[in-house]
């Protein structure tokens, strides 16, 4: 039960010092990535062309707000053109795709120039010494700007032509037709290349909409804030006044085309009003000649004035019914130039409602119409509540008309009543008070007419804006974009946190050992000793040290041997070495720990028994045409199987041998245990180097000779997979005594706190070994940069 709560156990303290020391392993990275991004922000500044903001500040006249005052009650009392406004529609109509286009067109703003100054592009609006006029442009001159060297006062060229052409003329090329021609500028900053960029006035109108802002300064307030950014000052300023001129002008030309209509609706009115009035006129005198009358009877007067004041009533309907008539032929036959009817003529306050809405669609869908394409969205918007006005136009007639002509019968009906009494007057007298009324009721609607339409003249006459520009177009004094302070700080941002990502990325990708630690906690196997890499060397598996130095992996070789006595009981002498895959320094180990123990005065053999892929005798420089394989089978006998080596006189090897075709039979006949046993008696020390046990199974059947097994792990190559199969391992104990061996481990790449006090100038090879290491790694970086 111990021994599994001991497999369970994890740790899980977390090393600050270690954490960092592995990003300081990188620590030339910073300084580099901070100086190439500090480069970079540098050229982006200087390529990058500064915008800036340009506000202008506009007061929407509102009524209901406090806002009117003067001519607007004046208007107010006439009952005409005086409508409040919505401030959200005239932000909507500020901002408008129509509006802009109109001020792009106005300022001719199709036509850019700018020149390079250095590193950046240097707008030239109204700044330039050559102007450029375009009659007709092709698709490719929206894709490529055209090239302009000025040569002298009165001659050019074009892009890289050779050809010089002189000022004022007509040219065609690729672009299309245009004119060129001289303008003394101002502003002329003396640029003689001068790049000229011809832009499609639809997408150069989105363009700059989409970079304008207008916004409502105060929820009660009517001022708006209008905002434009862009690289030239100058042209934002333009751009705000000419627009908010389009937009003044737009407001006018409404209220004047609407009282315009008036009037001329008036006028026919009056015109056919007037020839009625002589008409009947001329009949009353006519009728007092022809009949000799000159008064009427009291009862007469009595019968004529109810009749008359019913009359009256009637014609007003009558009138209302006219006008109604007049309001359905123009939603029948409304089009371009349609007149529109005279909505102080109703009554109706919802019928009026509905043809302010229909006229004010008419309107946008008129400007629609100028300025987009068929089928566009807005335009289909516009139909739509177009139709649906039109419908609630022509129910209001209908219940209008149904109202009217009920209020008709009940009048005539009432006249009926009224004619009866009037049978008693004399037939002439009755005749003369029927021509009477007539006349009347045309004086009375001709004085009518004539008054609407002076009050209507002077409307027309005193039309003033509903808007007033409250603060002037004027341009911020830095610019707004880009932020010079917040680009350098994000450079400097961007060069530690750069290296930061890689370096974890790196961690991320790097699915090696690393730590001991680590090592530790997936195995919970006990580390016997750490082999250090030799100084100077990327790796150690090739090399067999002087065991009569003074350098740090000397003394753990040492210390590795000293470590032996606490292997099992401390009587293990026959030790296997093993690791998970090729190339982890099994056999670097195997050679060099003999060495030590050979060095300690113990009699020690090295025998090889890998094998599939022998290398013991390529290190050593000795034969493998006789060894362990002779043995197996069977051929020779074992002292002539042993060979000497030049380490040290107490060293000896066996040899793998020749290669068999069957490694694991020949291991697994019988004969390797009586191998070990004889050489048990003969050496203090049997080293048995095995082929890795993550490859073949050759080690696990070695293992059941072997007192010890010592399991190679090396720093920065062993997959940290490999670790869950030593787990695995030492859980199952498949191997007797299994202990680690950590090999290779590079003390100087931020690895934990070194070992044992090494790097601390206690020993000089190794110490000379990591000045090497530094300058190498001085002339590396000298190298990069």
């Amino acid at each position: 039960m111990q021994h599994e709560e001991y497999f369970e156990q994890e740790e899980s303290d977390f090393n600050l010092r270690e954490y960092i020391s592995r990003y300081l392993r990188y620590w030339y990275l910073f300084p580099i990535f901070v100086v190439i991004a500090l480069t970079a922000a540098y050229f982006y500044l200087q390529t990058t062309q500064p915008v800036y903001s340009t506000t202008a500040t506009l007061l929407i006249k509102d009524e209901q707000k406090g806002m009117g005052g003067g001519t607007e009650d004046l208007l107010a009392e006439l009952g005409q053109f005086s409508g409040n406004k919505i401030l959200e529609n005239e932000i909507e109509v500020l901002s408008s795709l129509t509006l802009m286009a109109q001020v792009v067109e106005n300022l001719g703003l199709n036509v850019a120039y700018d020149a390079k100054d250095g590193l950046h592009m240097v707008d030239l609006y109204k700044a330039t010494n050559v102007v450029v006029k375009p009659e007709v442009l092709n698709a490719y001159a929206y894709t490529e700007p055209l090239l302009i060297h000025i040569q002298d006062a009165g001659h050019f060229r074009f892009n890289d032509e050779s050809k010089v052409y002189s000022f004022g003329q007509k040219f065609t090329n690729a672009w299309g037709v245009f004119t060129v021609s001289r303008a003394d500028s101002i502003e002329d900053r003396g640029f003689n290349d001068i790049q000229v960029h011809f832009r499609d006035l639809a997408s150069l109108a989105e363009s700059f909409q989409g970079r304008l802002s207008v916004q409502q300064g105060n929820p009660k307030s009517t001022v708006l804030n209008i905002s434009l950014e862009d690289t030239s000052p100058r042209r934002a300023r333009d751009i705000l006044n000419n627009l908010l001129d389009v937009y003044v002008q737009s407001n006018l030309n409404d209220k004047n085309r609407e009282a315009s209509n008036t009037l001329e609706f008036i006028g026919s009115r009056l015109e056919l009003v007037t020839g009625e009035l002589g008409d009947v006129e001329g009949e009353v005198a006519s009728y007092k000649r022809s009949q000799g009358l000159t008064d009427i009877g009291a009862e007469t007067q009595i019968f004529l004035e109810n009749i008359q004041e019913n009359d009256t009533k009637l014609n007003e309907v009558n009138t209302q019914m006219s006008v109604l008539e007049s309001v359905d032929r123009y939603i029948e036959a409304s089009g371009e130039g349609a007149i529109a009817p005279a909505t102080y003529l109703i009554n109706d306050p919802v019928l009026v409602s509905l043809l302010t809405r229909y006229a004010d669609l008419k309107q946008q869908q008129e400007r629609y119409v100028r300025t987009v394409q068929p089928g566009n969205p807005l335009l289909e918007t516009v139909n739509s509540q177009l139709a649906n006005t039109r419908q609630s136009i022509k129910e209001n007639l209908q219940n209008l008309r149904r109202g009217l002509d009920i209020t008709r019968q009940n009048l005539a009906s009432v006249n009926s009543r009224f004619s009866q009494g009037l049978r008693s007057i004399p037939q002439k007298e009755r005749e003369y008070v029927g021509i009477k009324r007539q006349q009347t009721i045309k004086e009375n609607l001709y004085l009518y007419l004539l008054q609407k339409r002076e009050e209507t003249a002077l409307a027309y006459a005193s039309t003033v804006t509903d808007s007033r520009l409250l603060d002037a177009p004027k341009t911020s004094y830095l610019p707004v974009k880009p932020k010079r302070s917040i680009i350098w700080l994000g450079a400097v941002a961007a060069g530690i946190i750069t290296p930061l990502l890689l370096i974890n990325l790196l961690f991320l990708l790097n699915n090696t050992v690393q730590r001991r630690d680590e090592i530790e906690a997936a195995t919970h196997a006990s580390i016997l000793g750490e082999i250090g890499m030799l100084a100077g060397t990327k790796g150690s598996e090739d090399t067999i040290i002087q065991m009569t130095s003074r350098s740090a992996v000397a003394e753990q070789f040492r210390a590795l041997r000293t470590n032996l006595q606490y292997l099992g009981d401390g009587t293990c002498r026959v030790l296997l070495f093993t690791s998970s895959i090729g190339g982890e320094g099994k056999s670097f180990v195997t050679l060099n720990l003999g060495a030590s123990l050979a060095y300690a005065d113990k009699k020690v053999i090295i025998v090889g028994l890998d094998l599939r892929k022998p290398s013991l005798h390529l290190r050593l420089g000795i034969s493998n045409d006789r060894g362990v394989t002779n043995y197996l089978i069977g051929q020779g006998k074992l002292p002539d199987l042993i060979q000497k080596t030049t380490v040290h006189p107490n060293l000896n090897i066996m040899a793998s041998g020749p290669l068999p075709p069957n490694p694991s039979e020949l291991i697994s006949n019988g004969r390797l245990p009586g191998l070990i046993d004889e050489l048990r008696q003969q050496y203090d020390y049997v080293l048995l180097d095995a082929p890795p046990f993550g490859l073949v199974t050759d080690a696990a059947l070695i293992a059941e000779c072997a007192d010890a097994t010592l399991y190679i792990v090396r720093y920065n190559y062993t997959l940290r997979a490999h670790l869950r199969d030593i787990a695995e391992l030492q859980k199952a104990q498949r191997f007797n005594n299994l202990s680690l061996i950590f090999n290779s481990v590079n003390y100087g790449a931020g690895y934990g706190y070194g070992y044992g006090g090494y790097g601390y100038g206690y020993y000089e090879e190794d110490n000379d070994g990591q000045r090497k290491q530094i300058l190498n790694r001085v002339k590396k970086i000298l190298a990069k940069k």
